[in-house]
């Protein structure tokens, strides 16, 4: 018995760790599709959500009953003092009956309800995966500055020695090895400032995907690779998006709040039954209880709820169109990004990489000074950089495109 018992403390020590490892994506390779299945998974938007659909259903459950009051039961006992001393008994139950099919039109308030939510949890995933592809590229983008970075260090350091291999030599003065020094110094300076950056991207990934911390997340991708935005299909129907489908499923659910409404507006019937014993004398009687709606006829609640339908409808009305007009503006500005793209593919980097090789050599062969070549460095560097900025503002496009179409769903 004693090692049962071991057994039953121990086994679910062993095996918690293991659960929590395979939830914690800390250690492994976050690739775009691993990305879009976690935040469509664990991202604290979608799991809150989902505890809203959790709510609704414990609504169902409460507008399944048969009545919402329950029969209620009376008694009163006491002695009745006179020439002779009795004790009377009076004892009644009243039994609520509702009339007009309200739980009818409460299940079927509390069901449109549930859908509702449900939608609203596929546009939560839509919107986490959106936030979290978005920091996902930026990530890549920031990685791949640093190892600008890193490459502009490597070659300041191998200026720095022909620099001053060169002053050595009397082929150039002091003023190049400083130059070189000073390229030098700016290019460790601007790694350190590129990893802070990286953190900074890492930790907005790990925060869209509701991680605890970023450090250890390994991203791999390609940020030139727009393969995924490139096939989505030109025509898309606007009732596939989320958003939108939550919209119409309150305009549905403010419709069935209305028939609600109404039917709890006519009064309900109880029925009573009561025994009294007094002065000897046993009496039975029985009775129906009825409102009354003199005062509170109920109209208050139904012209609440047809205002919401309106305001609901206005809502499925106006998000259809701000739908239409959000693809077709996604669709003009990630075709505007990738044109930028290739425009500086084409032409820009070839010829500043090409600058770039043939200014080091003419200064290695003391054709031009440090500072020629420094210059022409700075403007590949700095095409280089416009080049990741047009990458990023490329993928940001194209997210836009897929969250838009409803592209952005978890692959199977």
């Amino acid at each position: 018995m004693n090692n049962r018992i071991l057994h039953l403390l121990v086994l679910p020590a062993l095996f918690i760790p293991m659960v929590l490892h395979a939830q914690d994506p800390g250690g492994e390779l976050l690739t775009l599709s691993r990305v879009i299945d976690l935040a469509g998974k664990i991202a604290p938007e979608v799991r809150i959500a989902a505890t809203r659909v959790a709510e609704e259903e414990g609504k169902l459950a409460g507008a399944k009953v048969r009545a919402l009051e329950n029969p209620k039961l009376e008694a009163a006992l006491g002695p009745r003092i006179g020439p002779s001393t009795t004790v009377d008994v009076d004892v009644g139950v009243e039994i609520p009956f509702e009339r007009g099919g309200k739980r009818e039109r409460r299940i079927a308030a509390a069901r449109a309800g549930i859908q509702r939510e449900k939608h609203a949890v596929e546009d939560a995933r839509r919107q986490a995966i959106t936030l979290a592809v978005g920091a996902y590229y930026r990530v890549l983008q920031a990685e791949e500055r640093l190892r600008l970075a890193e490459e502009r260090k490597a070659l300041a350091e191998e200026l720095f020695r022909v620099a001053r291999e060169r002053h050595q030599g009397g082929d150039a003065p002091l003023f190049d090895v400083n130059l070189a020094q000073a390229e030098m110094s700016r290019a460790k300076s601007a790694i350190a400032s590129e990893k802070g950056l990286v953190a900074r991207a890492r930790a907005a990934l790990a925060a869209s995907l509701g991680l605890p911390s970023g450090g250890d997340l390994r991203v791999e991708g390609d940020l030139k690779d727009r393969s995924f935005f490139d096939t989505i299909p030109p025509e898309v129907s606007l009732e596939k998006r989320s958003d939108l489908l939550v919209a119409l499923a309150e305009v549905d659910a403010s419709r069935a709040g209305i028939a609600l409404a109404e039917a709890q507006a006519r009064p309900d019937i109880a029925f009573r039954a009561g025994y009294r014993h007094e002065e000897g004398n046993d009496i039975v009687q029985g009775g129906v209880s009825i409102p009354l709606p003199f005062f509170n006829p109920g109209n208050g609640p139904v012209q609440e709820a047809r205002a919401r339908s309106d305001r609901a409808r206005i809502d499925a009305e106006v998000r259809k169109a701000a739908v239409s007009s959000e693809i077709e503006g996604a669709r003009r500005s990630y075709a505007a990004a990738a044109e930028s793209v290739r425009l500086l593919e084409k032409d820009g980097l070839p010829r500043q990489q090409e600058n770039d090789a043939l200014a080091r050599e003419s200064y290695r062969a003391g054709k031009i000074n440090l500072a020629t070549l420094l210059l022409v460095r700075r403007d590949a560097l700095d095409t280089r950089r416009e080049y990741l900025e047009r990458l990023l503002e490329a993928a940001e496009a194209g997210v836009e495109l897929a969250a838009a179409v409803g592209a952005l769903t978890p692959f199977h």
